[in-house]
């Protein structure tokens, strides 16, 4: 009786579900039918039909692919998906995150690319610092050429050069790195907005300049005295004493050189290494930037040793040394940079460390050296004019104009500079 009331009851629910169907067909018929009346909709139609089925395959393999794909880090599959680090998620999100996170998991070689990927970044990270480092040697090579006319030139572009790399890096890269402004700002706009900043510097920088040269208005007081004595008796002099002889008397501002470049070699090593174990393209701007800074500050460092009283083997020597506080520096930077969380501390010290040194540091050091060309002039009875002025002023922008646009433009397509890494 039970087994007959239930074949009874499947049969009229089954004949309900097929009215029902019937229904449904006869209704997709009649709308189909007031909108195909011609051949022109029906082709139409098959078009849009064949589009739709050709996107749902794409979409799908879309999401094949991206389900197989290995991730280096959290923060790479947020962007992979466009969303925010501290947004909260929907349930299609964790839908389409499921299966990624799976296959991290569970997928061995996702775990060999992401050691190989570490020891990459780690790799380029410490011939970095090395590049930084050999520029303690590469200034002393030149020193000797520092009295040649066209050195100051060529030192001249170089600062320039530096105060641009340094605004443009801090600006351009670790500030917004910093506050994480890519992950809200999709169209990076914030790259434009720095650039209007660092126009605004740029043209009061220029205003003081001409009011110098046309109306002879000092608006800046110059900071940095380079050691302008003659210092080939020194270079030639033979060493009687030992290091640790020369070094007990040593006069005090060769100790402040050494213990100021080990504290900034340390701050360069952090920064290098912090952000080389998150991105290399990003660890080559850093690179830029700091060796341009680096390469006119241990050439002068080096004839402040020369002239405190150490011989030119002991200068290069203990320069070399004070260097060499980069390498600790990028060990705990490589360490730090690993978690994620404190990669932005890191952007935000290095980023404001090197806004500070490009424009408290350096452009008063470019002034300098622009008023040292003008006293070889007097030394050579030359009159200066102010063609010779605009002259000098042009030097130093060529250099800051290159440096801000190579990091402007670092910045607006380093994504196709990361696919090469």
């Amino acid at each position: 009786m039970i087994r007959l009331l239930t074949i009874l009851l499947i049969l009229i629910d089954s004949n309900v579900i097929s009215t029902k169907n019937d229904r449904l067909n006869s209704l997709e018929e009649n709308l189909l039918y007031s909108h195909l009346k011609d051949s022109t909709n029906l082709k139409l139609f098959y078009e849009k039909l064949i589009q739709s089925d050709e996107h749902d395959k794409q979409q799908n393999q879309n999401q094949a692919n991206d389900s197989n794909q290995c991730f280096s880090s959290s923060n790479e599959i947020l962007n992979k998906f466009h969303l925010n680090e501290n947004s909260s998620l929907s349930k299609e999100d964790l839908q389409r995150l499921t299966p990624i996170l799976a296959t991290m998991k569970l997928n061995p070689s996702c775990h060999k690319i992401r050691e190989s990927s570490k020891w990459k970044h780690f790799l380029f990270g410490l011939i970095s610092v090395t590049l930084i480092n050999l520029t303690a040697l590469f200034g002393a090579i030149i020193l000797p050429f520092r009295k040649k006319p066209i050195f100051k030139w060529i030192l001249s572009s170089f600062i320039g050069l530096a105060v641009g790399t340094l605004l443009g890096t801090g600006i351009f890269h670790l500030i917004p790195m910093g506050f994480d402004v890519e992950s809200y700002d999709k169209e990076s706009t914030f790259i434009n907005k720095g650039l209007v900043g660092l126009i605004i510097i740029y043209l009061f920088f220029m205003r003081d300049q001409l009011s110098t040269i046309f109306f002879h208005i000092q608006t800046t007081i110059p900071t940095h005295d380079h050691v302008d004595e003659d210092i080939s008796p020194i270079l030639h002099q033979k060493n009687t004493k030992s290091l640790k002889e020369n070094l007990q008397q040593m006069k005090p501002i060769g100790w402040m050189i050494l213990i100021g470049d080990t504290l900034h070699g340390f701050i360069d090593g952090l920064t290098i290494g912090a952000i080389a174990m998150v991105s290399i393209s990003n660890c080559l701007r850093m690179t830029i930037s700091i060796v341009c800074e680096e390469f006119s500050h241990k050439l002068g460092d080096t004839a402040i040793l020369l002239s405190s009283g150490l011989p030119i083997k002991q200068a290069l020597l203990m320069n070399f040394i004070s260097a060499c506080g980069i390498y600790p520096g990028f060990l705990v930077g490589a360490k730090l940079g690993e978690l994620e969380n404190f990669h932005p501390w890191i952007c935000a010290l290095a980023g404001g460390m090197f806004v500070y040194i490009g424009l408290a540091d350096m452009i008063p050091e470019l002034i300098s050296m622009g008023e040292e060309i003008e006293k070889d002039t007097l030394k050579e009875n030359k009159p200066i004019t102010r063609i010779l002025k605009m002259k000098i002023l042009l030097t130093q922008n060529l250099g800051v104009i290159i440096g801000v646009a190579s990091m402007y433009l670092s910045a607006k397509y380093g994504d196709f500079l990361e696919s090469y890494f």
